[in-house]
Protein backbone atom coordinates (compact mmCIF):
# COMPACT_ATOMS: atom_id res chain seq x y z
CA UNK A 1 0.00 0.00 0.00
CA UNK A 2 1.26 3.73 -0.98
CA UNK A 3 2.71 5.91 1.58
CA UNK A 4 0.59 9.56 1.74
CA UNK A 5 0.79 12.37 3.64
CA UNK A 6 -1.59 12.21 6.58
CA UNK A 7 -3.36 14.92 8.48
CA UNK A 8 -2.77 14.12 12.72
CA UNK A 9 -3.71 15.76 15.89
CA UNK A 10 -0.94 17.15 17.99
CA UNK A 11 -1.43 14.45 20.20
CA UNK A 12 -1.41 11.91 17.46
CA UNK A 13 2.10 13.65 16.53
CA UNK A 14 3.60 14.30 19.47
CA UNK A 15 2.36 10.46 20.94
CA UNK A 16 4.62 9.13 17.85
CA UNK A 17 7.08 11.13 18.15
CA UNK A 18 7.82 10.22 22.22
CA UNK A 19 7.77 6.24 21.34
CA UNK A 20 10.02 6.84 18.13
CA UNK A 21 14.02 5.30 18.35
CA UNK A 22 14.32 8.88 17.11
CA UNK A 23 12.25 10.96 18.71
CA UNK A 24 13.27 14.03 20.27
CA UNK A 25 11.50 17.14 22.45
CA UNK A 26 12.43 19.26 19.88
CA UNK A 27 10.29 17.84 17.19
CA UNK A 28 6.84 18.08 19.41
CA UNK A 29 4.11 20.65 18.89
CA UNK A 30 4.80 22.50 22.47
CA UNK A 31 8.49 23.18 21.33
CA UNK A 32 6.90 24.68 17.99
CA UNK A 33 4.70 26.66 20.44
CA UNK A 34 7.56 27.51 22.66
CA UNK A 35 9.12 29.28 19.31
CA UNK A 36 6.30 31.72 18.78
CA UNK A 37 7.23 34.07 20.86
CA UNK A 38 11.15 34.47 19.29
CA UNK A 39 9.44 34.64 15.80
CA UNK A 40 9.29 31.53 14.59
CA UNK A 41 6.23 29.97 13.11
CA UNK A 42 5.85 26.13 12.27
CA UNK A 43 3.99 23.58 10.97
CA UNK A 44 3.87 19.43 11.61
CA UNK A 45 3.52 16.99 8.61
CA UNK A 46 2.63 13.29 8.55
CA UNK A 47 3.11 10.14 6.29
CA UNK A 48 2.12 6.65 6.61
CA UNK A 49 -0.82 3.63 5.13
CA UNK A 50 -4.15 3.74 5.46
CA UNK A 51 -5.81 0.19 5.79
CA UNK A 52 -9.23 -0.34 3.88
CA UNK A 53 -10.95 -0.14 7.12
CA UNK A 54 -9.95 3.58 7.81
CA UNK A 55 -6.79 1.85 10.70
CA UNK A 56 -4.08 4.46 9.57
CA UNK A 57 -0.28 3.23 10.11
CA UNK A 58 1.83 6.09 10.54
CA UNK A 59 5.41 5.95 9.30
CA UNK A 60 7.32 9.46 9.99
CA UNK A 61 6.79 12.65 10.89
CA UNK A 62 8.32 16.05 11.40
CA UNK A 63 7.61 19.59 12.44
CA UNK A 64 9.21 22.66 10.69
CA UNK A 65 10.35 25.94 12.13
CA UNK A 66 10.37 28.58 9.85
CA UNK A 67 12.64 31.93 10.32
CA UNK A 68 11.56 34.73 7.59
CA UNK A 69 14.20 37.13 5.97
CA UNK A 70 13.66 40.51 7.74
CA UNK A 71 13.09 42.27 3.51
CA UNK A 72 13.09 39.26 0.98
CA UNK A 73 9.63 36.95 1.74
CA UNK A 74 11.85 34.39 1.97
CA UNK A 75 12.23 31.57 4.83
CA UNK A 76 14.57 29.29 6.46
CA UNK A 77 12.91 26.06 6.93
CA UNK A 78 14.31 24.24 10.18
CA UNK A 79 13.44 20.56 11.20
CA UNK A 80 15.05 20.46 15.08
CA UNK A 81 16.10 16.93 15.60
CA UNK A 82 14.31 16.12 13.07
CA UNK A 83 12.92 14.20 11.02
CA UNK A 84 11.37 11.23 12.85
CA UNK A 85 11.51 8.33 10.74
CA UNK A 86 13.42 5.09 10.49
CA UNK A 87 16.20 6.00 7.71
CA UNK A 88 16.44 2.81 6.24
CA UNK A 89 13.10 2.82 5.38
CA UNK A 90 13.76 4.66 1.90
CA UNK A 91 10.07 4.89 0.98
CA UNK A 92 8.71 6.52 4.05
CA UNK A 93 12.28 9.03 4.12
CA UNK A 94 11.39 9.91 0.55
CA UNK A 95 7.63 10.30 1.14
CA UNK A 96 7.85 12.78 4.07
CA UNK A 97 11.19 14.48 2.00
CA UNK A 98 8.50 15.16 -0.41
CA UNK A 99 5.99 16.29 1.94
CA UNK A 100 8.59 18.15 4.37
CA UNK A 101 9.37 20.34 1.00
CA UNK A 102 5.88 20.61 -0.21
CA UNK A 103 4.91 22.44 3.03
CA UNK A 104 8.15 24.40 2.97
CA UNK A 105 7.74 25.82 -0.49
CA UNK A 106 4.13 26.41 0.47
CA UNK A 107 5.95 28.90 3.50
CA UNK A 108 8.00 29.95 0.94
CA UNK A 109 11.18 28.09 2.25
CA UNK A 110 13.84 28.08 0.65
CA UNK A 111 16.43 26.27 2.47
CA UNK A 112 15.57 23.23 4.67
CA UNK A 113 17.84 22.37 7.21
CA UNK A 114 17.87 19.41 9.67
CA UNK A 115 19.91 18.09 12.52
CA UNK A 116 18.61 14.14 13.11
CA UNK A 117 18.63 12.78 16.88
CA UNK A 118 20.18 9.48 15.25
CA UNK A 119 23.75 7.97 15.69
CA UNK A 120 26.57 9.33 13.69
CA UNK A 121 27.82 5.38 13.82
CA UNK A 122 24.02 4.46 12.32
CA UNK A 123 25.10 3.42 8.54
CA UNK A 124 21.49 4.27 7.26
CA UNK A 125 21.88 8.18 7.83
CA UNK A 126 24.31 9.75 5.60
CA UNK A 127 24.05 7.45 2.81
CA UNK A 128 19.95 8.35 3.32
CA UNK A 129 20.28 12.21 3.83
CA UNK A 130 23.16 12.66 0.48
CA UNK A 131 21.71 10.48 -1.84
CA UNK A 132 18.88 13.06 -1.64
CA UNK A 133 20.56 16.13 -1.69
CA UNK A 134 21.48 17.21 1.33
CA UNK A 135 24.90 18.43 2.40
CA UNK A 136 26.49 18.68 5.57
CA UNK A 137 26.83 21.99 7.11
CA UNK A 138 30.10 23.41 7.68
CA UNK A 139 30.85 24.33 11.22
CA UNK A 140 33.12 26.45 10.77
CA UNK A 141 35.71 27.24 13.44
CA UNK A 142 33.21 27.65 16.19
CA UNK A 143 30.39 25.30 15.96
CA UNK A 144 28.65 26.37 19.28
CA UNK A 145 27.96 29.54 16.81
CA UNK A 146 27.49 28.06 13.37
CA UNK A 147 25.18 25.00 14.44
CA UNK A 148 21.82 25.53 15.79
CA UNK A 149 22.71 22.13 18.03
CA UNK A 150 25.91 20.45 18.89
CA UNK A 151 26.21 17.23 17.68
CA UNK A 152 28.61 15.85 20.53
CA UNK A 153 26.48 15.46 23.52
CA UNK A 154 27.08 13.87 27.19
CA UNK A 155 24.33 11.27 28.37
CA UNK A 156 24.14 9.55 31.36
CA UNK A 157 22.22 6.23 31.67
CA UNK A 158 19.92 6.04 34.37
CA UNK A 159 17.92 2.83 33.57
CA UNK A 160 19.87 1.25 36.84
CA UNK A 161 20.24 4.29 39.59
CA UNK A 162 22.08 1.35 42.03
CA UNK A 163 24.67 0.62 39.17
CA UNK A 164 25.01 4.29 38.39
CA UNK A 165 26.05 5.19 42.21
CA UNK A 166 28.63 2.68 42.45
CA UNK A 167 30.58 3.87 39.06
CA UNK A 168 30.54 7.39 39.79
CA UNK A 169 33.99 8.58 41.38
CA UNK A 170 34.53 9.13 44.89
CA UNK A 171 34.30 12.60 44.44
CA UNK A 172 31.28 12.37 43.14
CA UNK A 173 30.10 10.11 45.55
CA UNK A 174 31.39 12.26 48.46
CA UNK A 175 29.78 15.49 46.91
CA UNK A 176 25.94 14.49 47.16
CA UNK A 177 26.65 13.13 50.52
CA UNK A 178 27.57 16.70 51.51
CA UNK A 179 24.74 18.20 50.05
CA UNK A 180 22.26 15.71 51.43
CA UNK A 181 24.03 16.75 55.32
CA UNK A 182 24.81 20.55 54.87
CA UNK A 183 21.26 21.85 55.01
CA UNK A 184 19.89 21.71 51.79
CA UNK A 185 16.91 21.28 50.63
CA UNK A 186 15.66 20.34 46.87
CA UNK A 187 12.20 21.21 45.57
CA UNK A 188 10.37 20.31 42.69
CA UNK A 189 8.50 23.78 41.81
CA UNK A 190 5.72 24.78 39.69
CA UNK A 191 5.68 28.08 37.78
CA UNK A 192 5.62 30.34 40.41
CA UNK A 193 8.95 29.69 41.46
CA UNK A 194 10.33 30.39 37.77
CA UNK A 195 11.43 34.56 39.11
CA UNK A 196 13.56 32.72 41.66
CA UNK A 197 15.13 30.45 38.86
CA UNK A 198 15.19 33.11 36.72
CA UNK A 199 16.97 35.30 39.16
CA UNK A 200 19.71 32.56 39.49
CA UNK A 201 19.96 32.74 35.75
CA UNK A 202 20.99 35.88 35.40
CA UNK A 203 23.96 35.21 38.07
CA UNK A 204 24.89 32.30 36.28
CA UNK A 205 24.88 34.42 32.81
CA UNK A 206 26.89 37.66 34.14
CA UNK A 207 29.36 35.32 35.94
CA UNK A 208 29.95 33.44 32.92
CA UNK A 209 29.92 35.93 30.54
CA UNK A 210 26.79 34.94 28.30
CA UNK A 211 23.25 36.19 27.29
CA UNK A 212 20.43 34.76 28.63
CA UNK A 213 16.44 34.27 27.72
CA UNK A 214 14.04 36.22 28.67
CA UNK A 215 11.54 35.57 32.03
CA UNK A 216 8.76 35.02 29.34
CA UNK A 217 10.99 32.64 27.30
CA UNK A 218 11.17 30.26 30.80
CA UNK A 219 7.60 30.71 31.44
CA UNK A 220 6.29 30.04 28.26
CA UNK A 221 8.73 26.73 28.15
CA UNK A 222 6.70 26.00 31.19
CA UNK A 223 3.37 26.32 30.01
CA UNK A 224 3.48 24.74 27.04
CA UNK A 225 5.29 21.56 28.63
CA UNK A 226 3.85 21.14 32.07
CA UNK A 227 0.07 20.11 30.27
CA UNK A 228 1.30 16.80 29.77
CA UNK A 229 4.08 16.73 32.52
CA UNK A 230 7.33 16.69 30.30
CA UNK A 231 8.89 19.64 32.59
CA UNK A 232 10.65 19.30 35.85
CA UNK A 233 11.46 22.98 37.30
CA UNK A 234 14.05 22.31 40.10
CA UNK A 235 15.65 24.57 43.09
CA UNK A 236 17.68 23.77 45.73
CA UNK A 237 17.87 26.32 48.74
CA UNK A 238 19.93 26.21 51.66
CA UNK A 239 18.00 26.46 55.09
CA UNK A 240 20.50 27.92 56.81
CA UNK A 241 18.88 27.37 60.59
CA UNK A 242 19.31 23.17 59.68
CA UNK A 243 23.07 24.15 57.79
CA UNK A 244 23.96 25.57 61.40
CA UNK A 245 22.75 22.35 63.07
CA UNK A 246 24.35 20.53 60.52
CA UNK A 247 28.03 22.57 61.11
CA UNK A 248 26.93 22.04 65.30
CA UNK A 249 26.84 18.49 65.04
CA UNK A 250 30.31 18.53 63.13
CA UNK A 251 31.97 20.39 65.77
CA UNK A 252 30.69 18.01 68.27
CA UNK A 253 31.61 14.93 66.15
CA UNK A 254 35.70 16.69 65.92
CA UNK A 255 35.44 17.74 69.42
CA UNK A 256 34.78 13.70 70.55
CA UNK A 257 37.81 12.99 67.61
CA UNK A 258 39.70 16.14 69.12
CA UNK A 259 39.73 14.41 72.98
CA UNK A 260 40.61 10.92 71.72
CA UNK A 261 43.59 12.59 69.51
CA UNK A 262 44.98 14.40 72.14
CA UNK A 263 44.95 11.56 74.48
CA UNK A 264 46.98 9.45 71.62
CA UNK A 265 49.21 12.04 71.28
CA UNK A 266 50.17 12.43 75.22
CA UNK A 267 50.59 8.39 74.99
CA UNK A 268 52.01 7.96 71.95
CA UNK A 269 53.55 11.65 71.05
CA UNK A 270 54.69 11.91 67.22
CA UNK A 271 54.41 14.70 64.04
CA UNK A 272 51.68 12.42 62.91
CA UNK A 273 49.63 13.27 66.23
CA UNK A 274 50.53 16.64 66.31
CA UNK A 275 49.03 17.38 62.70
CA UNK A 276 46.19 15.46 63.04
CA UNK A 277 45.30 17.56 66.97
CA UNK A 278 45.98 20.35 64.77
CA UNK A 279 43.76 19.27 61.50
CA UNK A 280 40.60 18.68 64.34
CA UNK A 281 41.36 22.37 66.47
CA UNK A 282 41.08 23.82 62.58
CA UNK A 283 37.87 22.33 61.43
CA UNK A 284 36.03 23.09 64.97
CA UNK A 285 37.15 26.70 64.80
CA UNK A 286 36.08 26.59 60.50
CA UNK A 287 33.01 24.85 61.22
CA UNK A 288 31.97 27.16 64.60
CA UNK A 289 32.01 30.16 62.24
CA UNK A 290 30.33 28.74 59.64
CA UNK A 291 27.39 27.97 62.57
CA UNK A 292 27.54 31.40 63.47
CA UNK A 293 27.56 32.87 59.65
CA UNK A 294 24.13 30.68 59.10
CA UNK A 295 22.99 31.45 61.71
CA UNK A 296 23.28 34.93 61.41
CA UNK A 297 22.24 34.41 58.02
CA UNK A 298 18.92 32.56 59.46
CA UNK A 299 17.68 35.71 60.40
CA UNK A 300 18.06 37.58 57.37
CA UNK A 301 16.51 34.87 54.74
CA UNK A 302 13.97 32.90 57.58
CA UNK A 303 12.27 31.21 54.61
CA UNK A 304 15.50 29.97 52.74
CA UNK A 305 17.80 31.04 50.37
CA UNK A 306 18.00 29.64 46.65
CA UNK A 307 21.50 28.45 45.87
CA UNK A 308 20.62 26.26 42.24
CA UNK A 309 18.30 25.95 39.88
CA UNK A 310 17.56 23.65 36.51
CA UNK A 311 14.73 23.04 33.83
CA UNK A 312 14.84 19.61 32.97
CA UNK A 313 12.54 17.86 29.91
CA UNK A 314 11.26 14.86 28.98
CA UNK A 315 10.25 12.83 25.63
CA UNK A 316 9.25 9.64 26.15
CA UNK A 317 11.89 7.49 27.51
CA UNK A 318 14.22 10.54 27.17
CA UNK A 319 15.72 13.48 29.20
CA UNK A 320 17.37 16.50 28.36
CA UNK A 321 19.09 18.82 30.92
CA UNK A 322 18.05 22.05 28.77
CA UNK A 323 19.06 25.25 31.26
CA UNK A 324 20.80 25.37 34.93
CA UNK A 325 21.87 28.43 37.38
CA UNK A 326 23.76 29.00 40.62
CA UNK A 327 24.56 31.40 42.86
CA UNK A 328 27.70 32.52 43.79
CA UNK A 329 27.90 32.07 47.32
CA UNK A 330 27.67 28.91 48.93
CA UNK A 331 29.33 26.59 46.36
CA UNK A 332 31.34 24.53 48.48
CA UNK A 333 28.25 22.98 49.60
CA UNK A 334 27.69 21.31 46.20
CA UNK A 335 23.99 22.60 45.64
CA UNK A 336 24.46 21.10 41.59
CA UNK A 337 25.22 17.53 42.93
CA UNK A 338 22.14 17.37 45.04
CA UNK A 339 19.74 18.41 42.38
CA UNK A 340 21.32 16.67 39.39
CA UNK A 341 20.92 13.09 41.66
CA UNK A 342 17.30 14.56 42.92
CA UNK A 343 16.27 15.02 38.83
CA UNK A 344 17.61 11.14 38.08
CA UNK A 345 16.14 9.87 40.91
CA UNK A 346 12.43 11.43 40.19
CA UNK A 347 13.21 10.89 36.25
CA UNK A 348 13.93 6.90 36.89
CA UNK A 349 10.97 6.45 38.65
CA UNK A 350 8.59 8.27 36.20
CA UNK A 351 10.60 5.27 33.06
CA UNK A 352 12.94 7.89 31.93
CA UNK A 353 16.02 6.35 31.08
CA UNK A 354 18.79 8.50 29.28
CA UNK A 355 20.08 11.47 31.08
CA UNK A 356 21.25 14.40 28.27
CA UNK A 357 23.43 17.19 29.67
CA UNK A 358 23.72 18.89 26.58
CA UNK A 359 26.64 19.53 24.09
CA UNK A 360 30.67 19.45 25.52
CA UNK A 361 31.27 22.63 23.70
CA UNK A 362 30.42 24.62 26.57
CA UNK A 363 32.89 26.37 29.18
CA UNK A 364 35.39 24.17 30.60
CA UNK A 365 33.96 24.40 34.17
CA UNK A 366 30.09 23.37 33.25
CA UNK A 367 31.69 20.38 31.09
CA UNK A 368 34.13 18.92 34.03
CA UNK A 369 30.45 18.84 36.06
CA UNK A 370 28.90 16.84 33.04
CA UNK A 371 31.68 14.49 33.20
CA UNK A 372 31.71 13.35 37.39
CA UNK A 373 28.18 11.86 36.26
CA UNK A 374 29.53 8.81 33.91
CA UNK A 375 28.32 10.22 30.78
CA UNK A 376 28.41 8.50 27.37
CA UNK A 377 30.24 10.40 24.35
CA UNK A 378 27.34 10.30 21.90
CA UNK A 379 27.71 12.06 18.55
CA UNK A 380 24.97 12.52 16.25
CA UNK A 381 24.59 12.51 12.43
CA UNK A 382 24.89 16.63 12.52
CA UNK A 383 23.49 19.14 10.41
CA UNK A 384 22.46 18.68 7.29
CA UNK A 385 21.07 21.37 4.37
CA UNK A 386 18.85 20.83 1.20
CA UNK A 387 18.51 24.00 -0.83
CA UNK A 388 14.97 23.82 -2.25
CA UNK A 389 15.75 26.86 -4.47
CA UNK A 390 19.38 27.30 -5.66
CA UNK A 391 19.91 30.69 -5.86
CA UNK A 392 17.43 32.06 -3.27
CA UNK A 393 18.87 29.13 -0.62
CA UNK A 394 22.25 29.89 -1.16
CA UNK A 395 21.15 33.58 -0.40
CA UNK A 396 19.43 32.82 2.68
CA UNK A 397 21.80 29.91 3.79
CA UNK A 398 24.88 33.41 3.65
CA UNK A 399 22.20 35.37 5.58
CA UNK A 400 22.07 32.58 8.55
CA UNK A 401 26.00 32.11 8.78
CA UNK A 402 26.28 35.76 9.23
CA UNK A 403 23.73 36.17 11.84
CA UNK A 404 25.27 32.98 13.79
CA UNK A 405 29.13 34.42 13.66
CA UNK A 406 27.95 37.48 15.57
Amino acid sequence: MALAALDLTDREHDDFVRDHPNGHLMQTTPWGREKEHTGWTWRTVAVGRTGVDGEREVTGVALILFRRTPVLPLALAYCPRGFVVDWADAESVDALLAEVSRVAKANRGVLLRIDPAVRIDDPAIRPALESRGFTRTDPGEDAAKTLAQPALRMVTDISDLEALHKELSQGTRQSIRKAEKSGLVYESVGRDRIPAFYELMKTTGARDGFGIRSLEYFTTLYDVLSPTDDIVVSLVKLDHGAAAEAARAKVEDSRQQLEKAQAKREKYPSEKADRQVEQLEQAIAKNEASAAEFEAAHAQHPEGQYLAGSIFATCGTRGSYLYAASSDEHRNLRPNYLMVWRIMQDAAAKGVTTFDFGGIDASEGLEEFKRQWNPERREYAGEFTKQLHPLSGRLIDLVVRVYKRR
